[in-house]
């Protein structure tokens, strides 16, 4: 077990994931080497994440600061109540100064190549 405080970096992919009980499509990391639920850390707030194209340039590099407001929308059959999209699914968050499409093309991928990636989470979870 890791100690808190320490960062622990990953190397793997990133793609997009979802499940009865998400209420949208989460932005996720796979670790490479491991499978299933082992592999999955779900990207949130203070994490740092580097992403890249398949020439091997950076498409982003930084840390994680979640808009949750960028892309809402009311729920058609809930007036009043709503959460953001992004290419036509529901979602939790943009990456702050991102449009919601844009941010969504790196783990929803049309290809179905999913683009490699560095993770390093700060705090333990």
């Amino acid at each position: 077990m890791e100690a808190r405080g320490e960062s622990s970096e990953f190397n793997g992919t990133v793609r997009s994931f979802f499940e009865t009980g998400c209420e949208g499509v989460m932005w996720v990391f796979i670790e490479d080497g491991k499978h299933g639920y082992a592999a999955i850390h779900d990207i949130e707030d203070g994490d740092m994440l580097s992403i890249y194209n398949e020439d091997g340039s950076v498409a982003f590099e930084g840390k994680i600061v979640s808009d949750w407001e960028i892309g809402y929308a009311e729920y058609p059959m809930n007036p009043g109540h709503g959460q953001p999209t992004a290419l036509g699914y529901w979602i939790h968050w943009t990456q702050k100064g991102w449009t919601p499409d844009d941010w969504a093309r790196l783990f929803i991928r049309e290809d179905g190549k999913q683009l490699r990636a560095r993770y390093t989470r700060k705090k333990l979870r």
